[in-house]
């Protein structure tokens, strides 16, 4: 059948034997024997190797299986604790009063920030916008108290400083007669100009100082247009605040102003 194999070796031999009496006689001999083993590439190899291949083949699979599973079970542990702390933190909540049976209330009470401290566009413009108030602190419109003429109540007289209009309260009306520009300016380059001697009537001169100061002094771009600030009584927001964050870049390049990775 195709699994044994027989192998007969045959050995020949002669030789000549002389008789005692002188004569010669021609002898001739025969040998041979058997052997048999397993056919190279037999049935029964093909099956071992198979059987082998096969026993490999599933080991495989029941590793791969193994990890997969492992990797499964360590991908749904975060969210099973994450269910888990929430359910706990509701449940604490409960049994300590403070949760409302309201349950839009109490999700409300447990809503995390979506910001996860990183700061968003609203946030980056608040911080701009109160640093500026920071700077131009000293420019604000402040009071004082002159002194009473006789006959006159006890209530001092309260007149404004001239020379003092800056409000910032947002990057669009506060910065439209050209005073905030230019008490920003001068905060960090007294020696520019001479902040005194401008007032928010003369709205183009108050541009045209802040934003050739700025542009010599600290190489920052004229960004806005002093035909086009003149022009609109209330400026856009987004271009006041663009060029603010371009004066404060230029700032930070120069070392006026320190910044954490700085």
């Amino acid at each position: 059948d195709g699994t044994k194999t027989s192998r007969t070796t045959t050995m020949e031999s002669s030789y000549m034997k002389r008789s005692d009496n002188g004569n010669s006689t021609f002898v001739q001999t025969k040998s041979s024997y058997s052997s048999s083993s397993k056919k190279t590439g037999s049935i029964f190899d093909r099956e071992d190797e198979s059987a082998s291949r096969q026993s490999s083949l599933a080991a495989l699979e029941r590793r791969q299986a193994e990890k997969k599973k492992e990797l499964m079970k360590a991908q749904s542990l975060p969210k099973t604790s994450a269910s888990q702390a929430r359910k706990a933190m509701m449940e604490k909540l409960q049994k300590e009063g403070v949760s409302s049976p309201n349950p839009a209330v109490a999700r409300t009470a447990v809503q995390r920030s979506s910001s996860f401290g990183v700061p968003n566009a609203n946030s980056i413009k608040q911080m701009l916008l109160d640093w500026c108030r920071a700077k131009t602190r000293g420019y604000e419109v402040s009071a004082i108290s002159s002194p009473r003429p006789q006959g006159w109540s006890l209530c001092p007289l309260v007149t404004l400083l001239p020379s003092q209009h800056v409000d910032i309260q947002n990057f669009s009306s506060s910065w439209s007669d050209g005073m905030a520009f230019c008490a920003l300016v001068h905060n960090f380059f007294p020696e520019a100009f001479d902040y005194s001697q401008l007032t928010p009537q003369n709205r183009r001169h108050n541009f045209e100082v802040a934003f050739s100061s700025a542009e010599k002094h600290a190489d920052c771009p004229q960004l806005l247009d002093v035909e086009d600030m003149v022009r609109m009584r209330e400026p856009d927001w987004k271009c006041v605040y663009t060029y603010i964050q371009e004066f404060y870049r230029c700032l930070v390049q120069k070392g006026l102003v320190k910044t954490k990775k700085s």
